[in-house]
């Protein structure tokens, strides 16, 4: 028998994308409970939104990490009057993804998607664009440094800054959306109401919302979905049964079978 047929899995998403990972979870045969345990809000900090509107028709690469991002940087794109010659020049610019879901939310922003990293991850997206960089820069002189506008969240870690800088490109980050734990509670609620079997963590913020809104009295294995989820899971204290090998609801899904 499938081991996720019945089991009662909690997902600790942001609360507008818990209802897809339950979909998936009952289509598998899971019984999925929602928790949300962070909340993602986009930047709208006039500082950026002039970064940003300087910025992107000199773009020759917009790299995107995740759909939250592309969504966000597109409410921003939105405010602003673009010129006519602005307009063609960022129809021009080619946009890099982690992942098909990225790329489908790139798809309303101005440029192409050009390069969707299989393995989802902003470190196979780094390699990935860094060897593009190093074969074609921009289709332009030799001397010319690409120009790469990354758009992630505030607390992202730099290996695009660091990959794509050594590969010759000369990178721009934009912080348009920030992910924060969901806030402490002043009765947390009890893990043995909920009757889970397995909870899922899919950020290192997840795991202190989880600690500030559940009391954990009860026995549920636990799967991260990467090694620094996995870290912030073990700092919080708690024990984790599996991390996914890929970082996505498959990878989880994999780890739980």
């Amino acid at each position: 028998m499938d081991r996720m047929t019945g089991q009662r899995v909690l997902v600790t998403r942001a609360a507008e994308d818990c209802a897809a990972w339950a979909s998936r979870l009952a289509d598998a045969g899971a019984v999925p409970l929602m928790l949300p345990c962070i909340e993602c809000h986009p930047i709208r900090e006039p500082n950026v939104r002039a970064r940003l509107a300087e910025a992107l028709p000199e773009t020759d690469w917009l790299v995107l990490t995740s759909r939250r991002g592309a969504e966000a940087l597109r409410q921003m794109i939105d405010t602003i009057d673009w010129s006519p010659p602005d307009k063609e020049a960022m129809a021009a610019t080619l946009i890099a993804t982690v992942g098909p879901a990225t790329a489908a939310a790139a798809a309303s922003l101005p440029g192409q998607v050009e390069l969707v990293a299989p393995s989802g991850t902003s470190s196979s997206l780094a390699e990935a664009l860094a060897g593009r960089l190093r074969a074609d820069p921009a289709g332009g002189p030799p001397h010319v440094r690409p120009r790469c506008l990354i758009a992630v969240a505030e607390n992202a870690g730099n290996v695009l800054e660091e990959t794509l800088e050594q590969a010759g490109g000369d990178c721009l980050r934009l912080n348009v959306y920030r992910t924060q734990p969901a806030a402490p509670t002043t009765r947390k609620q009890a893990l043995s109401e909920l009757g889970a079997d397995k909870i899922l963590l899919a950020s290192p913020s997840a795991v202190t919302g989880l600690v500030n809104r559940l009391e954990l009295d009860a026995e549920a294995e636990i799967f991260t979905i990467g090694p620094s989820t996995t870290r912030a899971a073990h700092a919080a204290g708690l024990t984790v049964t599996a991390e996914a090998a890929r970082p996505s609801l498959e990878g989880l899904m994999e780890a739980m079978q």
